[in-house]
């Protein structure tokens, strides 16, 4: 772990695999974006034992951005386990993670920021009230990832509409507590997130935002569905077996206000 700043409001976790194509857009326009806020902010990209030049790339843009972070490993284990791992070394009062694509834009940040005073856990939601798809998936990709949430609804998370969008706020302390108790290592973290912060007592807010669908996602819609399930079967396990607790990685320094 980190020292921590109090002086940082927030961090920007970014998870990265192979992501050459993309990452370098993705960072200028996070730095556009923060570097004409009025808050203090850090980014923080984790990077998944990438095979090609994603590394390099960060590398470049970091020069000369003092308030940009590159942790890297030397395998693979999962976005999951590389967003946990940013979050646990973030050192923001609030903690954002987005994805490598910017299929939400960075500046849909400031809309989840409004309600941070009131709920420790805000995300960003492609279907509910207020949220808006401007690049669609294909067609057998929507019918899949609706029915998938559908059965997240189910099973763990009632009452969200969009609990895989990756685009969320946590209040530090309630991030990183949530994150100390998430298992999964691939894609199901999200739904074990939320059901986590449900779990531990911590109130969260869906809110609407912009999203474009990268044709060059590397979510396989169909083995997803599948694994859906079988993430859904094991954090209903650790529900039942106390797995996750409520002293997992507890600050008590006060959160100040923007």
């Amino acid at each position: 772990m980190t020292e921590k700043n109090n002086s940082i409001f927030l961090s920007v976790v970014i998870p990265t695999y192979n992501e050459e194509r993309r990452i370098g857009k993705t960072l200028v326009s996070v730095k556009q974006f923060l570097n004409s806020q009025n808050y203090p902010y850090e980014v923080i990209v984790v990077d998944d034992g990438s095979s090609d030049t994603t590394r390099s790339i960060i590398q470049i843009i970091s020069e000369g951005w003092p308030h940009i972070r590159l942790i890297t490993n030397t395998i693979n284990r999962g976005k999951g386990a590389v967003v946990k791992q940013g979050v646990l070394n973030a050192q923001g009062q609030y903690i954002l993670f987005t994805d490598a694509d910017n299929a939400t834009p960075i500046e849909q940040v400031s809309k989840l920021l409004q309600y941070v005073e009131e709920f420790p856990v805000v995300i960003g939601s492609r279907h509910c009230p207020g949220g808006k798809v401007h690049i669609p998936q294909a067609r057998h990709r929507i019918i899949l990832s609706r029915a998938s949430n559908l059965l997240i609804r189910l099973l763990a998370v009632p009452g969200v509409w969009d609990t895989q969008c990756g685009f969320k706020l946590f209040e530090r302390n309630a991030g990183q507590n949530i994150f100390a108790n998430v298992q999964l290592e691939k894609w199901g973290f999200d739904f074990e997130a939320l059901t986590i912060a449900a779990h531990l007592g911590y109130k969260f807010k869906e809110v609407g935002i912009e999203w474009y669908n990268s044709p060059e996602s590397k979510v396989r819609a169909g083995r997803e569905a599948l694994r859906t399930l079988r993430d859904l079967l094991r954090v209903k396990s650790n529900l039942m077996r106390g797995v996750y607790s409520s002293t997992g990685y507890i600050h008590t320094f006060p959160i100040t206000k923007r």
